[in-house]
Protein backbone atom coordinates (compact mmCIF):
# COMPACT_ATOMS: atom_id res chain seq x y z
CA UNK A 1 0.00 0.00 0.00
CA UNK A 2 0.82 3.37 -1.44
CA UNK A 3 1.52 4.60 2.60
CA UNK A 4 0.61 8.82 1.44
CA UNK A 5 -1.17 11.42 3.77
CA UNK A 6 -2.32 13.00 -0.19
CA UNK A 7 -3.62 9.43 -0.77
CA UNK A 8 -5.47 9.30 1.80
CA UNK A 9 -6.83 12.36 1.21
CA UNK A 10 -8.19 11.41 -1.80
CA UNK A 11 -9.66 8.38 -1.49
CA UNK A 12 -11.13 9.96 2.19
CA UNK A 13 -12.76 12.96 0.00
CA UNK A 14 -13.73 10.61 -2.89
CA UNK A 15 -15.54 8.26 -0.41
CA UNK A 16 -17.38 11.48 1.53
CA UNK A 17 -18.79 12.34 -1.69
CA UNK A 18 -19.94 9.36 -2.71
CA UNK A 19 -21.22 8.81 0.71
CA UNK A 20 -23.12 12.05 0.66
CA UNK A 21 -24.59 10.95 -2.90
CA UNK A 22 -26.30 7.75 -1.31
CA UNK A 23 -27.10 8.44 1.91
CA UNK A 24 -28.42 11.19 1.59
CA UNK A 25 -30.63 10.29 -1.53
CA UNK A 26 -29.89 13.62 -2.91
CA UNK A 27 -30.12 12.56 -6.44
CA UNK A 28 -32.35 9.71 -6.12
CA UNK A 29 -35.14 12.23 -8.00
CA UNK A 30 -32.87 11.00 -10.99
CA UNK A 31 -31.15 8.11 -9.87
CA UNK A 32 -31.49 5.52 -6.94
CA UNK A 33 -27.89 4.75 -5.80
CA UNK A 34 -27.64 1.94 -3.52
CA UNK A 35 -26.23 3.08 -0.41
CA UNK A 36 -22.11 2.90 -0.42
CA UNK A 37 -21.71 2.86 3.93
CA UNK A 38 -20.43 -0.79 4.27
CA UNK A 39 -18.54 -0.60 1.27
CA UNK A 40 -17.26 2.57 1.85
CA UNK A 41 -15.76 1.59 5.33
CA UNK A 42 -13.95 -1.85 3.45
CA UNK A 43 -12.71 0.47 0.99
CA UNK A 44 -11.63 2.78 3.89
CA UNK A 45 -9.95 -0.06 5.92
CA UNK A 46 -8.25 -1.46 2.91
CA UNK A 47 -6.70 1.79 1.66
CA UNK A 48 -5.87 4.32 4.92
CA UNK A 49 -3.81 3.67 7.56
CA UNK A 50 -4.59 6.74 9.61
CA UNK A 51 -6.91 5.48 12.17
CA UNK A 52 -8.71 8.82 12.58
CA UNK A 53 -10.18 8.07 8.98
CA UNK A 54 -12.67 5.39 10.61
CA UNK A 55 -14.30 7.99 13.83
CA UNK A 56 -14.09 10.77 10.93
CA UNK A 57 -16.04 8.43 8.78
CA UNK A 58 -18.18 7.79 10.95
CA UNK A 59 -19.31 11.11 11.95
CA UNK A 60 -20.06 11.86 8.38
CA UNK A 61 -21.85 9.55 8.32
CA UNK A 62 -23.71 10.72 11.69
CA UNK A 63 -23.92 14.19 10.67
CA UNK A 64 -25.62 13.28 7.10
CA UNK A 65 -28.26 11.10 9.11
CA UNK A 66 -28.78 14.10 11.36
CA UNK A 67 -29.02 16.53 8.46
CA UNK A 68 -31.70 13.86 6.73
CA UNK A 69 -33.67 13.65 9.68
CA UNK A 70 -33.40 17.28 11.05
CA UNK A 71 -33.37 19.38 7.74
CA UNK A 72 -34.55 17.35 4.61
CA UNK A 73 -37.29 16.32 7.08
CA UNK A 74 -36.86 12.50 6.27
CA UNK A 75 -37.50 9.91 8.59
CA UNK A 76 -36.32 9.30 12.03
CA UNK A 77 -37.51 5.47 12.50
CA UNK A 78 -33.96 4.16 12.78
CA UNK A 79 -32.62 6.43 14.94
CA UNK A 80 -32.96 4.91 18.06
CA UNK A 81 -30.89 3.55 20.84
CA UNK A 82 -30.14 0.71 18.14
CA UNK A 83 -28.34 3.49 16.17
CA UNK A 84 -24.86 2.99 17.89
CA UNK A 85 -24.49 -0.87 16.67
CA UNK A 86 -23.74 0.86 12.97
CA UNK A 87 -20.21 1.35 14.96
CA UNK A 88 -19.22 -2.29 15.33
CA UNK A 89 -21.28 -3.09 12.05
CA UNK A 90 -18.98 -0.36 10.17
CA UNK A 91 -16.32 -1.53 12.43
CA UNK A 92 -16.31 -4.94 11.23
CA UNK A 93 -16.19 -3.43 7.53
CA UNK A 94 -13.36 -1.41 8.69
CA UNK A 95 -11.21 -4.28 9.90
CA UNK A 96 -12.26 -6.74 6.94
CA UNK A 97 -10.62 -4.25 4.24
CA UNK A 98 -7.32 -3.86 6.87
CA UNK A 99 -7.15 -7.51 7.13
CA UNK A 100 -7.81 -7.63 3.38
CA UNK A 101 -5.27 -5.46 2.87
CA UNK A 102 -2.88 -6.78 5.12
CA UNK A 103 -3.88 -10.68 3.95
CA UNK A 104 -4.25 -10.41 0.52
CA UNK A 105 -2.93 -6.83 -0.56
CA UNK A 106 -4.23 -5.50 -4.24
CA UNK A 107 -3.30 -8.39 -6.07
CA UNK A 108 -6.06 -9.43 -8.50
CA UNK A 109 -5.37 -13.14 -8.12
CA UNK A 110 -6.40 -12.23 -4.59
CA UNK A 111 -10.06 -10.92 -5.90
CA UNK A 112 -11.81 -14.33 -4.89
CA UNK A 113 -10.32 -14.07 -0.97
CA UNK A 114 -11.44 -10.34 -0.78
CA UNK A 115 -15.05 -11.54 -2.37
CA UNK A 116 -15.63 -13.94 0.63
CA UNK A 117 -13.81 -11.46 3.20
CA UNK A 118 -16.65 -8.62 2.16
CA UNK A 119 -19.55 -11.36 2.16
CA UNK A 120 -18.18 -12.76 5.84
CA UNK A 121 -17.71 -9.37 6.77
CA UNK A 122 -21.26 -8.62 5.20
CA UNK A 123 -22.74 -11.09 7.26
CA UNK A 124 -21.49 -9.97 10.38
CA UNK A 125 -22.15 -6.33 9.71
CA UNK A 126 -25.85 -7.30 9.20
CA UNK A 127 -26.10 -9.08 12.65
CA UNK A 128 -24.42 -5.86 14.47
CA UNK A 129 -26.74 -3.14 12.28
CA UNK A 130 -30.22 -4.88 11.57
CA UNK A 131 -29.90 -7.50 14.41
CA UNK A 132 -28.68 -4.95 17.00
CA UNK A 133 -32.19 -2.42 15.36
CA UNK A 134 -34.77 -5.29 16.13
CA UNK A 135 -33.40 -6.30 19.46
CA UNK A 136 -33.13 -2.58 20.56
CA UNK A 137 -35.09 0.15 18.59
CA UNK A 138 -38.37 -0.87 20.75
CA UNK A 139 -39.95 -1.10 17.19
CA UNK A 140 -40.58 -5.21 17.56
CA UNK A 141 -42.49 -6.82 20.47
CA UNK A 142 -42.45 -10.46 20.96
CA UNK A 143 -39.29 -11.29 19.14
CA UNK A 144 -37.97 -14.38 17.90
CA UNK A 145 -35.19 -16.04 16.05
CA UNK A 146 -37.57 -16.76 13.21
CA UNK A 147 -39.23 -12.87 12.42
CA UNK A 148 -35.32 -11.75 12.37
CA UNK A 149 -34.15 -14.32 9.71
CA UNK A 150 -37.22 -13.35 7.31
CA UNK A 151 -36.49 -9.81 7.56
CA UNK A 152 -32.74 -10.60 7.20
CA UNK A 153 -33.61 -12.64 3.72
CA UNK A 154 -35.66 -9.55 3.10
CA UNK A 155 -33.17 -6.67 3.71
CA UNK A 156 -29.59 -8.60 3.60
CA UNK A 157 -29.42 -9.32 -0.27
CA UNK A 158 -29.73 -5.60 -0.75
CA UNK A 159 -27.09 -4.53 1.60
CA UNK A 160 -24.71 -7.27 0.21
CA UNK A 161 -25.15 -6.54 -3.24
CA UNK A 162 -24.91 -2.90 -2.89
CA UNK A 163 -21.78 -3.80 -0.87
CA UNK A 164 -20.12 -5.52 -3.65
CA UNK A 165 -21.08 -3.19 -6.44
CA UNK A 166 -19.39 -0.56 -4.77
CA UNK A 167 -16.28 -2.95 -4.13
CA UNK A 168 -16.44 -3.81 -7.83
CA UNK A 169 -16.28 -0.02 -8.66
CA UNK A 170 -13.48 0.39 -6.25
CA UNK A 171 -11.76 -2.32 -7.35
CA UNK A 172 -12.10 -1.28 -10.81
CA UNK A 173 -10.81 2.37 -10.82
CA UNK A 174 -7.75 0.57 -8.86
CA UNK A 175 -7.40 -1.52 -11.97
CA UNK A 176 -7.86 1.68 -14.15
CA UNK A 177 -5.51 3.61 -12.35
CA UNK A 178 -3.02 1.02 -12.58
CA UNK A 179 -2.81 -0.79 -15.93
CA UNK A 180 -4.94 1.27 -18.14
CA UNK A 181 -3.58 4.33 -17.45
CA UNK A 182 0.30 3.66 -16.69
CA UNK A 183 1.72 6.58 -13.92
CA UNK A 184 4.27 8.44 -15.26
CA UNK A 185 5.58 9.21 -12.25
CA UNK A 186 5.60 5.27 -11.54
CA UNK A 187 4.09 5.78 -7.95
CA UNK A 188 1.35 3.19 -8.38
CA UNK A 189 -1.47 2.16 -5.85
CA UNK A 190 -0.14 -0.89 -4.30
Amino acid sequence: MVKSTRLDLVISAVLALVMLATRTHSISQYVHLPDTSWASFFIAGFYIRNRLAFPALFLLAFAIDLVVIGVKGGSSFCFTPAYWMLVPAYGVMWFAGQFSAKRFGPDPKALLYILLTICAASIIAHLCSSGGFYMLSGHFTDQNISEFASRAQRYFPGSLLATLTWCGVAAATHIALNVIVPSSAGARIK
